[in-house]
């Protein structure tokens, strides 16, 4: 076992939420180790290829500042980003750059496969990397892992699914086309919107990111020919201006945990195949997609629910629709209860009102428990309904830079992470909760 220097932070996870934790710490002064399964940041922003970012703004308020916004900026200047939607190698690029400008120590290939502690308080991490075992020590700890993999290695409470059913929400694999005649599906949708969904107002400006999702009655038609997926209802894409590319969040995998390297496996079987039909539709049936090609799928299943921390408050889907406000409030977010449904649960999107925004307290990123362990992005304390709101991409970087800016804190005054002053974490977070 070799034994590496001690940090005073290590984040697990290197999606949205634990670069954002790893930077706001690193910008701190505190010493850094970011943790991360693929040779490259993003998580689901790369891996996942998870694109547009959705929303964080509510009656022109900006919720998530940042952190977020300086990985947005860095995307924009690459040329890698428009409107809300970016190419994955931008945000890997765009992550890269604010890591290292913050004296962030990185560790890919990496995967934790043991948790050291000392009563409720965690002393070190074992990873496995190509180079062999070796042994992580730190102050302070936050799992940004998504699926609460150091909660769970060090036996600290944790749920999953649905309280009631044990359901977890449906699995997506993304997918690009390139090719595409943009204007000529969309004049298709204009004349026929009855086949499209009912949030969609055929406005389109192509100068800027325009959002298409139906085709019912095509579908209906390739499903009765068994030519198309059954368990996929409509085709749904982002496009970027004038490119002919589009981002398909489309494929529908149901029935499977994704919380085990089995199932898994068996979820990226379904989705290829679904990739493979859906594209063979478009280029069959979807006036506009006659020469368009696939360019890519990402590198894994899209997951948006495993398991999540129990934390010293968890959110509810009550908090989140009747904007609850926090005294300890370290984030904030817009987006509503967003369920995408397994077999036989109906799926659900429940808004916020323009204009209104929920709370997000620091006692939901504190793993009951633990000691020096907080979660942030995905595995964040909250109920089944409080996390298909709180999962999301700028809501994840916001409860990730609170727990890096928590952490650091401690660190620097000497003291459990519970007894950082409020007042102290408020004046970081300025920007993200005033």
């Amino acid at each position: 076992m070799q034994s590496t220097k001690k940090y005073d932070i290590v984040v697990a996870g290197g999606g949205i939420a634990g670069i954002s934790a790893a930077v706001r710490a690193g910008s701190m002064g505190a010493s850094v180790l970011l943790i991360e399964h693929y040779p490259f940041a993003g998580g689901m922003s790369s891996a996942g290829m998870v694109s547009p970012f959705m929303k964080s703004v509510t009656g022109g308020k900006n919720l998530v500042l940042g952190i977020y916004k300086d990985l947005e900026a860095s995307m924009r200047r690459m040329g890698g980003m428009i409107d809300n939607g970016f190419y994955s190698w931008a945000f890997r690029s765009a992550a890269n750059e604010l890591l290292t400008e913050n004296g962030v120590d990185i560790q890919f290939n990496a995967d934790v496969v043991r948790l050291n502690k000392e009563g409720q308080r965690i002393t070190s991490l074992d990873l496995m990397t190509p180079d062999g075992m070796k042994r992580i020590f730190a102050d302070q700890f936050i799992d940004t892992t998504g699926d609460a993999q150091l909660v769970a290695l060090g036996d600290f409470p944790w749920e999953k699914g649905d309280e009631k059913t044990g359901k977890l929400q449906a699995l997506t694999l993304f997918f690009r086309m390139a090719g595409i005649d943009v204007k000529k599906t969309a004049a298709y949708s204009k004349e026929h919107p009855e086949d499209f969904l009912e949030w969609m107002d055929f406005k389109y400006d192509f100068s800027r990111i325009i959002s298409i999702a139906g085709y019912k009655g095509l579908i209906e038609k390739a499903k009765a020919e068994k030519r198309f997926p059954e368990d996929v209802d409509y085709v749904f894409f982002t496009t970027l201006p004038e490119s002919g590319e589009g981002a398909f969040n489309t494929t529908n995998i149901l029935g499977i945990d994704p919380s085990t390297s089995a199932s898994l496996t068996e979820a990226e079987k379904v989705g290829h195949k679904q990739v493979a039909q859906v594209v063979d539709f478009l280029n069959r049936d979807v006036p506009g997609f006659e020469y368009a090609y696939l360019v890519d799928t990402a590198v894994q299943v899209g997951v948006r629910e495993t398991r999540r921390a129990v934390a010293q408050y968890m959110m509810t889907g009550d908090d989140i629709l009747n904007g609850a406000k926090f005294p300890d409030v370290v984030a904030r977010g817009c987006y509503g209860v967003d369920i995408h449904g397994q077999k036989g649960e109906e799926s659900r999107m429940d808004d916020l009102e323009e204009g209104a925004w929920y709370d997000i307290p620091r006692r939901s990123l504190r793993v009951k428990d633990a000691e020096n362990l907080q979660v942030a992005g995905r595995c964040i304390g909250a109920t089944r309904e409080g996390h298909a709101a709180l999962r999301i991409q700028p809501t994840a970087s916001a409860t990730g830079e609170a727990c890096g800016a928590m952490a650091a804190l401690a660190v620097s005054s000497k003291t459990a992470i519970d007894k950082v002053p409020y007042e102290k974490i408020e004046k970081i977070l300025t920007h993200n909760i005033a």
